[in-house]
């Protein structure tokens, strides 16, 4: 496993700022989701997305990921539409990035709809998405997430896809958790019922007042079993990124990226050690 950082750590800094970081904070990857602290959409203006390759390449980068804002999860075919032409304007990108993969959100269950009617049309439109990305080279990931956080309900959006072309998942390991799954519940639905191919790893601890809401830690000062995380996709083999998903952009209050960045990459890579030096 190695480790990256998604640029929503960091909505102050710039495309090449965000770039010098990667090295500076012992990160292996970038995770491209803001370009100058705005998200990265086709609305990008080309500029910024020239500046974003430009970085990527100057400083000798591996993107482990581009973050679409694409909700798949739409309630008629026009909606569906618009979000599949949004999704390969952001494969195009990625393509050009190097990322190997997208990552979509399922999003909200529209108003009037059961989640039962929604995944065949949900699936169609990931399946063709994914076809398009796989003449770029480029996966399209779902995150665990929204209205889908739950492994079962993320894997029902997947699965409607088929296999044509792979739709596979990104496990945002906080949103299952406050769903109520435990870690190993997560990764053994997961892990037999599609592939991981990415995964958002955060701390976080429940609020304490009564509105049900979590807030962003660092490491080791919230509850969700990190640490454990780390040992069980050591146990699967699993060789993809673990990237730091340090939503600053959404909760200016938590504590700045060159606090959170430094103490996210020691803690993790002291994790993974431990992990690699178990006996099997």
């Amino acid at each position: 496993m190695k480790l990256a950082y998604s640029t929503l750590s960091c909505p102050g800094w710039t495309v090449e700022q965000a770039a010098q970081a990667v090295n500076r904070y012992g990160y292996d990857a970038i995770e491209w989701r803001l370009a100058d602290g705005e998200p990265i959409t086709p609305r990008t203006p080309d500029a910024v997305k020239q500046r974003l390759i430009d970085a990527t390449r100057r400083e000798g980068l591996t993107v482990a990921c581009l973050d679409t804002s694409c909700h798949v999860v739409q309630p008629d075919d026009a909606g569906r539409q618009a979000t599949l032409q949004e999704a390969k304007v952001m494969l195009d990108l990625a393509a050009e990035l190097g990322a190997p993969y997208i990552r979509v959100f399922g999003g909200k269950i529209p108003e009037g709809f059961t989640r039962k009617a929604l995944i065949e049309p949900t699936g169609k439109l990931l399946a063709e998405a994914a076809a398009y990305g796989k003449s770029k080279g480029v996966t399209i990931l779902v995150e665990t997430h929204d209205d889908w956080a739950s492994t079962p309900d993320t894997l029902s959006l997947t699965k409607a896809a088929g296999r044509a072309a792979p739709v596979n998942i990104l496990w945002d390991v906080h949103h299952p958790y406050r769903m109520g799954e435990t870690p190993e519940e997560s990764l053994d639905n997961l892990f037999t019922g599609g592939e991981i191919s990415h995964v958002h790893i955060k701390d976080a601890r429940r609020a304490s007042n009564e509105t049900g809401g979590w807030t962003l830690t660092l490491l080791e000062e919230g509850e969700v079993p990190v640490k454990e995380i780390v040992g069980l996709l050591h146990e699967i083999n699993y060789k993809g990124y673990l990237s730091l998903e340090w939503e600053k952009k959404w909760h200016p209050e938590i504590e700045e990226p060159e606090v959170a960045l430094p103490q996210y990459a020691m803690l993790l890579r002291s994790y993974l050690l431990e992990a690699s030096s178990r006996p099997d």
